[in-house]
């Protein structure tokens, strides 16, 4: 990211980020009406425990200030990264689902365990 081109994009300056936070507000305002919004339609589980769970659907609505390649000011390049995510193990009851969908091997790649 190259900041001062960011800052042009949002017709900001440096001084203005400390200065002026008025401006600031105004500006970036301006510029989420020109980000698009992604409208995401998915089923999210709702796990209760001992292998129960329920399904709901969901509609998520989100602009993605990480994705501003389509503004034509802002030079954008793409670079391909390897990327392991795994979901957190928040409740007892996700274990079995943690194990299988291979959260916790990507896990343990990360951790040094002591017997």
């Amino acid at each position: 990211i190259t900041v001062d081109s960011l800052l042009a994009a949002f017709e900001l300056t440096r001084s203005d980020v400390m200065a002026n936070p008025d401006k600031v507000n105004i500006a970036v305002r301006t510029m989420a009406n020109r980000m698009p919004t992604y409208v995401t339609i998915k089923d999210v589980k709702k796990r209760w425990g001992n292998g129960q769970e329920d399904v709901f659907p969901v509609m998520q609505f989100e602009k993605l200030w990480g994705d501003m390649s389509m503004l034509p000011e802002l030079r954008t390049h793409y670079m391909q990264v390897t990327r392991q995510r795994g979901q957190q193990l928040k409740d007892q009851a996700q274990l079995d689902s943690w194990l299988r969908d291979g959260s916790a091997q990507g896990i343990a790649v990360l951790c040094d365990w002591i017997d």
